[in-house]
């Protein structure tokens, strides 16, 4: 048991790390975000008009305001979850379940709103979603070894 509550710490901390990098991340954004700007995407071409208006579009918007509470609401939970894990307490699995589903969530918002990019007959769209598929699949990583672990931590009965 001990040993299944350590590495969920460890794995716990890393949550934290990427979800301190995350809201930086998403706090720096947040105005280009809101309010973007045809001029920073004026160097992308012919592209620049689809991607505004995939910026532009108040669905962009909503889930940057979302992901920018949900990072906040995870790491006080991520927190208090660090403080029962160094007590050998086992936490509750809710913000890690919430962190797998958001993240599946917006990736799948992602790719179907994402604008259909095509670059001298080169499709960029394909080429992002391969890679922020891998991104995100990188990241859930620590939170469903986080579940693994406080699953195998808890008593048995």
């Amino acid at each position: 048991m001990e040993k299944h509550i350590k590495k969920a710490k460890t794995w716990n901390l890393v949550l934290i790390v990427l979800g301190l990098l995350s809201l930086v991340s998403n706090l720096i954004g947040l105005p280009k975000s809101l309010n973007p700007k045809m001029s920073s995407y004026e160097m992308m071409g012919p592209l620049a008009q689809q991607m505004f208006d995939y910026m532009n579009n108040p669905l962009t918007k909503i889930i940057s305001v979302l992901s920018l509470v949900i990072s906040i609401a995870l790491l006080v939970f991520y927190f208090r979850a660090n403080k029962k894990l160094a007590d050998d307490i086992v936490p509750i699995k809710m913000p890690y379940y919430v962190n797998v589903g958001w993240n599946l969530f917006s990736l799948a918002i992602g790719l179907i709103m994402q604008p259909k990019m095509e670059f001298e007959g080169i499709n960029l769209s394909l080429a992002t979603t391969i890679i922020a598929l891998i991104v995100q699949l990188i990241f859930l990583i620590p939170a469903i070894l986080v579940i693994v672990h406080l699953f195998k931590a808890e008593p048995e009965e």
